[in-house]
């Protein structure tokens, strides 16, 4: 089997020497066809397919697309049927972090009480938001800490929990350090409940932000029917609250994973995929015309080796050859 393999390696080689030009043409388009392909697949599969970080089911987490307030977000939860966990996000913000020494600026996170156990990680320390922390504006100040700040800032204190930091100008209490790599959806280094911002307000009135909103889908759901679900929903509070909820009529639910890429350029790095998926087609259609041309200008040659007996391939001999008789 090894030798039959070296004879037809030895073959292939002994021909593309015997034509360089022809090689360096074949390789050349092939390498660029190829390459191209995998600098493009590789930029796609970073920005739309890439994995969602250190997350339970991340392909269960949909977005819910849509302007919806606090109250909307209340009423989702408790009257969905396709998901078995809802969260809310206020959104990335910078706060200013002071224990003590120098403050410095970090990436904080407005998060519902269940946005841990939804996400299916618990702290690696501590403890997460609990329920009633998520329910009065100012009464618990508390904050999970990431990984990567806790090492950093506070020198991997085994202590740390229940330690006070002040972030922009309060009082907060560390509960909880969250595993290694953590960091959800991008670079957040701390969370604080979301309700200090996004308290609710009465049905009528202006709702204060639009925190985003993100399930847990449950598998034997399908992202049509969460659709058709939350647009009956958006429907219902337009109509029962027009004065806040008229021009959020519709809510579509997607894999989270997409919305981490804008609309725009999704399309473009599909359109880009596309035309260097035809190249690299092209390039092999090349390839494949000239070897019908090279076989085409030696047919005649070959054919005068046939009739004399000579074998046309290293394939057929298998490395046993008779007198007179040669490879093509």
């Amino acid at each position: 089997m090894i030798g039959n393999l070296w004879n037809d390696l030895r073959y292939g080689v002994r021909m593309l020497s015997k034509s360089p030009i022809f090689t360096t043409v074949a390789v050349v388009t092939l390498t660029l066809g190829i390459g191209a392909n995998t600098v493009i697949f590789s930029l796609v599969n970073a920005l739309l397919f890439r994995p969602l970080p250190a997350v339970h089911e991340p392909d269960q987490l949909t977005y819910l697309s849509g302007s919806h307030s606090y109250p909307d977000y209340e009423y989702f939860r408790d009257h969905n049927e396709v998901f078995s966990g809802l969260l809310a996000q206020g959104g990335t913000t910078s706060l200013n972090l002071n224990t003590g020494v120098e403050p410095e600026l970090v990436v904080g996170e407005l998060v519902t009480a269940n946005f841990f156990s939804v996400l299916g990680v618990p702290p690696a320390m501590g403890r997460a938001f609990l329920p009633e922390e998520d329910r009065q504006p100012g009464a618990h100040p508390v904050a999970v800490l990431s990984y990567g700040l806790w090492q950093r800032r506070f020198g991997s204190d085994g202590d740390i929990v229940g330690k006070t930091v002040q972030l922009n100008g309060l009082s907060f209490t560390i509960v909880g350090v969250m595993p290694q790599g953590f960091a959800f959806p991008t670079n957040e280094e701390l969370w604080t409940p979301l309700y200090t911002e996004y308290p609710p307000r009465p049905r009528g009135q202006a709702a204060v932000g639009n925190p985003a909103l993100v399930g847990l889908l449950r598998r034997e759901v399908s992202l049509d029917q969460a659709s058709a679900e939350f647009a009956t929903f958006a429907k219902h509070l337009a109509e029962a609250y027009p004065a806040t909820n008229k021009q959020f009529n519709a809510a579509q639910v997607e894999p989270l994973i997409v919305t981490f890429t804008p609309t725009p350029l999704r399309g473009t790095l599909w359109t880009m995929l596309a035309f260097c998926v035809g190249v690299l087609l092209i390039a092999c259609v090349n390839v494949m015309n000239m070897q019908f041309a090279r076989a085409t200008l030696r047919g005649k040659e070959l054919a005068i080796r046939s009739s004399l007996g000579a074998r046309l391939a290293p394939a057929i001999t298998r490395g046993r050859t008779k007198p007179g008789e040669a490879y093509a």
